[in-house]
C-alpha cells in the first residue's frame, strides 16, 4: 500500500510517500516560498540524487500539482491509497479518522485556538479533495496521543458545565511526535515498556514537553490550543489569564487584536525583540545581545521547570528525550535547560552533548538517559492511515 503524507506550512508544503510493505520512503518533496517572485521545490526518489528547481510558485495547488507532476513520472497516482495528515484540533474528534464534511465542520469550530496551524490544513485538505477527488483523505488529529490523560490533569478551574458545554480543556498536541519519540527511545535503550517512563522534549519554533507511562501519554505541556505551555518561537506559551485582560483594558485591544498578539509578537521573539529563531538568538548572545540571552534563559528555565514538574507526575523517569529543531541541533540549550538537576539524577557528558545525531548524551554516571532523537510524525501518521484503511 502507499500512502502519501501531505505537511502544509504558512509559505511551504512538504510530502512523504511510504511504501507500507517494508516502510520505506519511496519519494519526498518540498515547496518552499509559496506566493514569493522564486519559490524553491525539492524533489527525491528512493535511491536517487535530489532535484532542485527554483521557480515561481504562486498558490497552494501548484505547489501540491508540482510535487505530483514529478511523482507520478514514476509513480502512478492510482496507485496512491490515501493522503495523510497530521490534523491538529476539532471540536469532539479526535484520533485517525476520514476527513468528511462533519469532520470539516468540527475543525472549523475550534479554529478560533489554532488559527495558524488549522487554517492550513484545512486549506491544504481542500486543494487535496480538488486534485486528488478519488484519494480518501485522512486525518490524525495531535490531540489522539493524550486521549488517555487523566480529568484531573486536563481539567481547568472553571465551572465545569463550560467543560461540558464548550469542551473546554486540556487537549495537547505533537502528539505523533511524542508518540514516536517515545517509541523509539523503548526501541533502542528498553526491552519492553513496563516501567519505562519517558520524557517527551519536542522544542522547535512550535514546542512542548510530555510525561510518557509505559508509551502513553499522562500529561502535557500544551493546554486547550498549542499556545500554551512552553514559549514558542512567536506564541506566548503560558500567561496568567488576569495579566491579558489587564493588558487588554490598559491598551484597549480588540479579541482580534489579542489573538495576534499572542501568535506572532510574543514567545521567544516578544522577548528578544529580534527574533523567534534560535540560531538567531544565539548568535545575537554571542555579540552580547541581553534581550537575546534572556529570551534563552526564560526558554530553558521553562523547559528545566516542565521537565521537574513531569519527574513528579511519573515519579521518576527512565529517559529524557530531545527532538525537533532546538531540542536535536542547539546543545547550549540542552545544556542550559538540564542545568543543575544532578541531584535528580540527570547529569550530561559535555562531549556527546555536542552531537546533532541520534544517541545518549548523559554521562555514564547519570541514573537517568538523556537522547537525542529525530522525530518522525510522518511515519506516525502514515502508519494510523493505513490501520484506518484495513
Amino acid at each position: 500500500m502507499k500512502i502519501l503524507i501531505a505537511n502544509p506550512g504558512s509559505t511551504s508544503y512538504k510530502c512523504k510517500l511510504f511504501d507500507t510493505t517494508n516502510w520505506e520512503v519511496i519519494f519526498q518533496a518540498g515547496v518552499e516560498r509559496i506566493g514569493d517572485a522564486q519559490g524553491i521545490i525539492t524533489c527525491q526518489f528512493k535511491g536517487r540524487d535530489k532535484t532542485v528547481e527554483n521557480r515561481p510558485v504562486p498558490d497552494y495547488i501548484q505547489a501540491v500539482n508540482l510535487t505530483l507532476d514529478v511523482l507520478k513520472r514514476t509513480v502512478p497516482l492510482k496507485d496512491i491509497a490515501a493522503a495523510g495528515f497530521k490534523t491538529v484540533l476539532a471540536k469532539g474528534v479526535t484520533g485517525c479518522v476520514r476527513l468528511t464534511p462533519d469532520v470539516i465542520s468540527a475543525m472549523k469550530e475550534f479554529e478560533p485556538l489554532a488559527p495558524v496551524h488549522t487554517r492550513v490544513y484545512l486549506h491544504a485538505i481542500s486543494v487535496f479533495e480538488k486534485v486528488l477527488p478519488s484519494v480518501p483523505r485522512v486525518g490524525l488529529f495531535e490531540t489522539a496521543f493524550h486521549a488517555a490523560i487523566p480529568p484531573e490533569a486536563y481539567l481547568y478551574g472553571i465551572p465545569y458545565g463550560y467543560f461540558e458545554k464548550y469542551g473546554i480543556r486540556k487537549y495537547g498536541f505533537h502528539g505523533a511526535s511524542h508518540r514516536y519519540v517515545a517509541r523509539r527511545v523503548k526501541e533502542l535503550y528498553f526491552d519492553d515498556w513496563p516501567g519505562v517512563n519517558v520524557i517527551s522534549c519536542h522544542l522547535g519554533g512550535s514546542a512542548s514537553v510530555c510525561a510518557v507511562k509505559n508509551g502513553v501519554s499522562v500529561d502535557t505541556s500544551m493546554g486547550m490550543s498549542p499556545q500554551s505551555g512552553l514559549l514558542n518561537a512567536k506564541r506566548v506559551g503560558d500567561l496568567d489569564p488576569f495579566a491579558l485582560l489587564y493588558l487588554m483594558e490598559k491598551e484597549n485591544l480588540s479579541i482580534a487584536q489579542t489573538r495576534d498578539l499572542l501568535i506572532s509578537k510574543s514567545g521567544v521573539f516578544g522577548i528578544s525583540g529580534k527574533s523567534g529563531d534560535f540560531r538567531d538568538i544565539e548568535k545575537a548572545m554571542d555579540s552580547g545581545d541581553a534581550r537575546a540571552e534572556l529570551a534563552f534563559k526564560t526558554f530553558a528555565y521553562i523547559v528545566r521547570r516542565y521537565i521537574g514538574e513531569y519527574l513528579a507526575v511519573l515519579n521518576g523517569a527512565d529517559c529524557i528525550a530531545f527532538t525537533a529543531g532546538i531540542g536535536q541541533n542547539q546543545h547550549r540549550l540542552r545544556r542550559a535547560a538540564l542545568e543543575g538537576m544532578d541531584k535528580l539524577g540527570v547529569v550530561l557528558d559535555g562531549e556527546k552533548n555536542g552531537t546533532t545525531k541520534e544517541g545518549i548524551i548523559s554521562a555514564d554516571h547519570s541514573k537517568i538517559l538523556v537522547a537525542v532523537l529525530a522525530t518522525d510524525e510522518e511515519r506516525i501518521v502514515a502508519e494510523e492511515v493505513e490501520k484506518l484503511l484495513a
